[in-house]
């Protein structure tokens, strides 16, 4: 039993250090996206722009339609 309970012991170990390193992926990229919302101008008006679409006075916003994906109401 006790080879078996070690192999057991090792896949758990792997998946384990799999797991970690996805989180501190993660946790990188949350502190880059923080860093960018905290110091980065440019990143926060893009983000209102494409998240909020928000404008600057005077710009225009258009309206698009892809007519295939608009009923038709024959």
């Amino acid at each position: 039993m006790g080879i078996i309970k070690w192999y057991q012991l090792r896949q758990e170990r792997y998946q384990v250090q799999i797991e970690i390193e996805g989180l501190i992926l993660e946790e990188k990229k949350l502190l880059e996206e923080l860093d960018n919302l905290e110091n980065n101008d440019d990143y926060i008006k893009k983000l209102a722009r494409e998240r909020f679409h928000m404008v600057r006075p005077g710009e225009k916003i258009f309206r698009v339609i892809d007519r295939r994906k608009v009923k038709k109401n024959n």
